[in-house]
């Protein structure tokens, strides 16, 4: 429950708490440190790996939606290239698997922080197979697809050795578990969602270079020799600055927009005060930025699976030919796009429920003596909870697939490649990602202020009862 009047703090009064508060700035140094730490490391080319003369990999819909999940990595073939996505992939696995379908993972699922301990760790046996899977179809991709890319001197992925081939798949699969630990320790220690953040600094150190190369782009589609060629530029880059800027304003107000169901308390918290009544806040984007995540991995699933098969109907109707056929499972097609929106839909739907949960919300209300004013308790309640959670995520859900999906749409009716198009999963994540940041710092910061507060008055009494008992021994 939230009550926006009493919550609402101004930004210079958070960062005031932030900025003067040491549990919080310590957080938020390790943040910062280990974020550093992890950029570096994107940016070292694994040994024996020669990049292009650009320095970097020029990418199709595939390695930009890997990349994307890798935090930045991929593009400089560093230790990171494959990053976190398997670990996405594997945890997409074992919640689905542990929604009532398997009993033993259902029943680790319910059996609090133990329970949640142990999926943990089969969630991180499952990354394996998926680590080495997804590292091997990015060699396979970049040598085989004309990438200009040498690796030991080779060109092509027939003429590796297996000792080539295992260290290259040893050195990514370590990467993706060094990004998984330093992922947890800004969990547990920093401020945050560690995953989320380590996708987040890749993307961001991406939006000068965008900027950059969207110019480039406008620019090299004008007439040089044009009279109006100057104020052509200046309008097109506004119009593209101007229409970024609108996308952005409409996901944060999308990401910020509540739905609120009353809520009354039985007894002396009854309360007729309908301005200041308590409420139960449910976003229209309930589930954040996991479904753009989630959907964006399993996108990535059939793109791995292509770079082991042979060339034939199977692997060109999954990636295509490299020719006029693009394939069907590919970001580059509407049949890709579409199913990258129904999936973006789907998780919006299961992850918005995993989260709140209206069974377990209603068997909480009843416990603590709480209703929904004109619903009845039990079922009454977990139903309507249930009606408003679906009716939100109509809005939410779409949204977010739409923006997902725009740049794709653009870049096959403008031409302009798919990375510099507006909006996409990269502008979800930097707005969500963004504001589940601030509100982990305001959290922290009203956290560690409060516990030092009590602790002060704890202080105070113990050396109020010394000072009363002295007075005594005096009398």
């Amino acid at each position: 429950m939230s009550n926006e009047k009493r919550n609402h703090k101004p930004i210079n009064v958070v960062l005031r708490e932030t900025f003067t508060n040491k549990t919080v700035l310590s957080s938020l140094a390790i943040t910062l440190f280990l974020l550093i730490a992890f950029r570096i490391g994107s940016a070292l080319t694994i040994p024996g790996i020669k990049l292009p003369a650009g320095n970097s990999v020029d990418g199709n819909s595939f390695t930009g939606m890997l990349d994307l999940l890798a935090g930045g990595g991929l593009g400089r073939m560093s230790i990171f290239a494959v990053g976190v996505g398997p670990y996405i992939t594997s945890q997409i696995i074992v919640q689905l698997l542990s929604s009532d379908l398997i009993p033993p993972l259902s029943k680790m699922a319910k059996a609090g922080e133990r329970g949640r301990r142990k999926l943990e760790i089969i969630t991180r046996f499952i990354t394996l197979p998926f680590c080495i899977a997804q590292g091997y179809a990015v060699i396979a991709l970049l040598l085989n697809n004309g990438a200009q890319i040498t690796i030991f001197g080779h060109e092509s992925l027939t003429d590796l050795s297996a000792v080539e081939i295992i260290y290259l798949l040893a050195t990514m699969v370590a990467g993706t578990y060094i990004a998984i630990f330093l992922g947890d320790i800004i969990t547990k220690r920093g401020v945050g969602n560690g995953i989320t953040l380590l996708i987040l600094a890749g993307i961001v150190s991406s939006i000068i270079p965008n900027f950059s190369e969207a110019y480039k782009t406008i620019e090299g589609k004008l007439d040089a020799g044009s009279t109006n060629y100057l104020i052509n530029l200046i309008l097109s880059t506004g119009l593209y600055t101007l229409f970024f800027i609108i996308i952005l304003v409409a996901t944060v107000f999308i990401n910020n927009s509540t739905r609120k169901i009353p809520i009354q308390q039985t007894g002396q918290g009854l309360t007729s005060d309908i301005n200041n009544l308590p409420f139960l806040p449910i976003k229209l984007n309930a589930a954040g930025v996991i479904p753009v995540i989630f959907a964006s991995s399993i996108m990535t699933i059939p793109g791995t699976i292509a770079q082991f098969l042979p060339n034939g109907p199977a692997k060109w109707f999954i990636a295509g030919d490299g020719g006029t056929n693009l394939g069907y499972l590919t970001l580059n097609t509407w049949s890709g796009l579409l199913l990258y929106f129904i999936f973006i839909i789907l998780f919006s739907f299961f992850y918005s429920y995993v989260q709140i949960n209206p069974q377990q919300l209603s068997e909480n209300f009843e416990k603590s003596g709480k209703f929904i004013p004109g619903v009845k308790s039990g079922r009454n309640t977990e139903k309507h909870i249930a009606k408003v959670l679906s009716r939100v995520n109509w809005i939410g859900g779409p949204f977010l697939a739409v923006i997902a999906i725009l740049p794709y749409i653009i870049s096959q009716v403008t031409g302009i490649p798919s990375g510099l198009a507006l909006g996409g999963t990269g502008l979800i994540i930097i707005v969500t990602a963004t504001m589940e940041l601030w509100n982990s710092i305001k959290s922290a910061s009203t956290t560690s202020g409060y516990n030092v507060t009590r602790t002060r008055i704890e202080a105070q009494h113990i050396e109020d009862v010394k000072t009363e008992t002295k007075v005594e021994q005096l009398w």
